[in-house]
């Protein structure tokens, strides 16, 4: 194997792939990358248990050939380089040669006969989406799963395919967003649904860059193809909650409200939600056209007022401080609508004029 190529694309291929590695493995091979050269392109694989990622590069070819190296210090070495060309040689010396001018690194490899080949696509859902659509569905839903390993399906989201629409939905069982997108796919009358770990979303969204991602989905695995690049992960095995029975149907407050503002008065606010019996506990009090946002910890006590336009009841209510201010981060609208159906019934969030997104949130006890 023997090719030369820039800095910046054995970097992009190294930060791509270098997420499906776990560098903590027992086996050696699930702590490398493979390195393949044919064809005039440089083939960089990651693979973990639930997750691989391929890379494609276009080199200066001279020799074919493939390698097994450490992602790490293949990793480290590349981000250290100077921008200047680079090349890579493998000569079944078992070391791997580096060089650029008159400066040389060798790294030790490991025979790459048992690398876990890319899995095959048998047949399923097949559509595609457009690299803008992805990006926001999966920041409006990824943020409300859950992040304890424990929980199973809750630390994925549940994407859901009916014709050309597509809904993705993530929940802890304490929160859940729900967003809605359109799709580009053949079967007109197709549906179906698959969980995949939010991580794994969230790889994909930073990833994408300007083209559209084609997506497949057969009984255990999801498929992933953009730009330059594969990626493939296991489905996610359990049951979904229903999430359209938790949402209620009925309120008794609605209000409008400026997102900015709301956004920093609950920020502000969350500063005093830390420590005590109240910790991490925001309060809401609607009264007549008012709304006004409380806590008070052992750190101290904040208070906040403005305007709402308010329809329906006056109430009082409490969430957790997090579940609040997370929301604001993936809103785009200059105002939201809040329902709420009682002091200990969810609350309900949506973007001005919107409903391809939604935002629930169980109340706090107090």
């Amino acid at each position: 194997m023997l090719f030369t190529t820039s800095k910046e694309n054995l970097n992009s291929a190294m930060n791509a792939v270098q997420k499906a590695i776990n560098p903590k493995s027992i086996l050696p091979l699930y702590s490398c990358i493979k390195l393949e050269v044919k064809d005039g392109l440089a083939v960089f694989t990651g693979a973990g248990l639930d997750i691989s990622i391929e890379c494609s590069i276009p080199v200066q070819m001279e020799r074919e050939g493939s390698v097994l190296v450490p992602a790490k210090y293949l990793g480290d070495i590349a981000r250290k380089l100077p921008d200047i060309p680079i090349t890579i040689e493998y000569s079944e010396s078992m070391e791997m040669m580096i060089r650029y001018e008159k400066s040389v690194f060798t790294l030790k490899t490991i025979v790459s006969n048992d690398f876990p080949p890319f899995d095959s696509f048998t047949g399923g859902l097949d559509f595609s989406i457009s690299a803008e659509t992805l990006k926001k569905m999966v920041k409006q839903s990824s943020f409300a799963a859950s992040a304890d390993e424990l929980k199973g399906v809750f630390t994925g989201t549940l994407w859901e395919i009916n014709g050309e629409e597509i809904s993705i939905v993530g929940t802890d069982t304490h929160r859940l967003a729900w967003v809605k997108g359109s799709v580009d796919i053949e079967n007109k009358e197709a549906k179906g649904s698959f969980i995949i770990p939010a991580r794994v979303a969230n790889e994909v969204s930073r990833l994408i860059q300007e083209e559209s991602c084609r997506i497949r989905a057969d009984r255990n695995t999801v498929f992933f193809t953009f730009d330059n690049i594969r990626m493939n992960c296991r489905i996610l095995e359990g049951s979904f909650p229903d999430f359209r029975q938790v949402i209620p149907k009925n309120f008794i407050t609605s209000l409008k409200v400026e997102s900015k503002l709301l956004r920093d008065a609950a920020e502000r606010i969350s500063l005093f939600s830390t420590s005590g019996e109240s910790s991490s506990t925001i309060h809401l009090e609607v009264e007549e056209g008012s709304l006004y946002l409380h806590s008070r910890s052992d750190i101290g006590f904040g208070r906040e007022e403005f305007t709402v336009v308010q329809e329906g009841e006056n109430i009082r209510i409490a969430f957790n401080a997090r579940y609040i201010t997370d929301v604001f981060k993936v809103i785009d609208s200059e105002e939201v609508d809040i329902r709420l159906s009682g002091q200990l019934s969810a609350g309900v969030m949506r973007e001005k004029e919107d409903d391809h997104f939604l935002y629930l949130v169980l109340p706090v006890k107090v």
